[in-house]
């Protein structure tokens, strides 16, 4: 993530690399690893005046998005995509859905390849100003116990409407953002917009999964991190998880798309990438990165890594 950013900015780029993605995003501090295979391809417009923050992304492949929305402001998320579906924070979000971050809430999703949201961060103060003219409560009230709440086709076209109004606006006069027009956008109409849906919401979106299957894949996942360099086995994942091998299979797959084992393999290819484009080329053996993250067949690792990114591991560490 960027440093600090200015009251007023826009960025704009495509990015062929994930970790440049999350390097370059403004104020949001997010960890996102690819899970896919193939070459990674992604969009992102971020853009802010009038102390909110608007983000537009795209991403082409599927993602394990961890991290954490801008400090001190009210985030939520809006599908951008008619056909879009994620896991996120534990839910089953779809098309006409809302994602509201509860306050220090963390990022915690599965997006697919068809991955396309908005992103709006507000002061807190301004939402809460906002319920107090339509008559529906703070901010808080409406969002207590939610994360995420379907609102209906016909609310969440009025919000891309808004949103894509802005982002196509940006892209084509990037140096004229501060003009009153977008900031009535987005400092009133959007947030009007988004409050009255919100406060309109009568479903919430359903869990994933039951409590105790998210409790198993939650100490699954934790062990997988905590111990990714180390030599495990599917047996020890499902021993920390306290399920059979079949069910952590099923969860997986439910989750990810992919098994275990192979979720553990891509976690662990996500680190070598990493490691190997910080590394000074000089001084840096491909064989010494991928053994500490627990490869030891060096052709079959090659052969992983370029199916996982398309490039030599070793084109990767002469990435300038």
């Amino acid at each position: 993530m960027s440093g600090d950013s200015p009251s007023t900015y826009v960025l704009q780029r495509t990015f062929a690399d994930v970790d440049d993605l999350t390097a370059e995003a403004r104020q949001w501090d997010v960890d996102f690893r690819q899970i896919e295979r193939g070459k990674f391809d992604g969009e992102l417009l971020q853009f802010a005046t009038g102390g909110v923050h608007i983000s537009e992304a795209r991403f082409c492949r599927s993602l394990n998005q961890k991290g954490s929305p801008p400090k001190g402001m009210r985030t939520v998320a809006v599908p951008a995509c008619p056909e879009m579906r994620l896991e996120w924070r534990g839910k089953e979000v779809d098309s006409e859905s809302l994602m509201l971050f509860p306050i220090g809430a963390e990022l915690s999703s599965v997006s697919g390849p068809d991955f396309h949201v908005y992103t709006c961060s507000f002061p807190d103060q301004l939402l809460s100003v906002v319920g107090e003219a339509l008559e529906v409560g703070s901010f808080d009230e409406l969002s207590a116990g939610v994360d995420a709440i379907r609102v209906g086709a016909a609310a969440i076209d009025n919000l891309r409407r808004c949103l894509s109004k802005a982002s196509d606006f940006v892209r084509d006069n990037p140096g004229s953002i501060s003009e009153s027009d977008m900031g009535r956008l987005l400092t009133q109409e959007l947030p009007r917009r988004l409050v009255a849906a919100i406060a309109a919401g009568r479903e919430v979106c359903p869990p994933a999964f039951c409590q105790t299957r998210q409790t198993a894949l939650t100490r699954a996942e934790d062990y997988i991190e905590l111990h990714v360099s180390c030599d495990i086995k599917v047996r020890d994942i499902c021993q920390a998880a306290g399920v059979s091998e079949r069910t952590l299979q099923y969860l997986f797959l439910e989750r990810f798309g992919i098994g275990p084992k192979e979720f553990l393999k891509a976690l662990r290819l996500n680190k070598v990438r990493r490691q190997l484009r910080s590394a000074e080329s000089k001084i840096t053996k491909v064989a010494d990165v991928a053994n500490a993250w627990g490869f030891w067949h060096m052709g079959q690792f090659a052969a992983d890594y370029r199916e996982r990114f398309e490039e030599l591991p070793s084109e990767t560490l002469l990435h300038p």
